[in-house]
């Protein structure tokens, strides 16, 4: 290979090395937007979960397409929305059950839920008790100790 060809090759490889180096940084910077982003959502959702929260009102409030905030919950943080935003509002629901003497369904309008039913069957479905079950097995663990 002739000198000239040489520095041709290495101004090749060396202009390929940093556009390599320019395309990686720039899926880091994505990466940890994105996951600013679910981050600043999480904290939303963990700030209003009483209100009535619905995957297009929490988009719209982050100006994102409901669907883009699917995605995002589920590479980012390996959970569905209404998952991560049920999770939220039934461990809120527990803590009003174990220090207030509410009714179910107080507790279940203080923590998002509009139907009662639903977050009875939601809250036996991850808790195998009711909220009422759930609420006396906590008190007399209480009194037992």
């Amino acid at each position: 290979m002739q000198p000239q060809e040489q520095q041709t090759a290495r101004l090749i490889v060396a202009s390929l090395l940093s556009h390599c180096r320019d395309l990686l940084g720039s899926q880091i910077q994505t990466a940890s937007r994105s996951r600013a982003l679910f981050e600043a959502i999480r904290e939303y959702i963990d700030e209003r979960y009483a209100a009535p929260l619905t995957r297009e009102s929490v988009a719209q409030a982050f100006y994102i397409s409901p669907n883009y905030l699917s995605h995002l919950f589920q590479k980012t943080g390996a959970i569905g929305f209404n998952e991560y935003l049920n999770h939220t509002r039934l461990e809120h629901a527990k803590t009003l059950l174990k220090g207030y003497d509410l009714k179910v369904k107080e507790v279940a309008h203080r923590c998002g839920f509009v139907d009662s039913n639903y977050f009875c069957r939601l809250f036996r479905k991850n808790t195998e008790r009711s909220p009422s079950e759930y609420r006396r097995q906590y008190h007399s663990q209480l009194t037992e100790k």
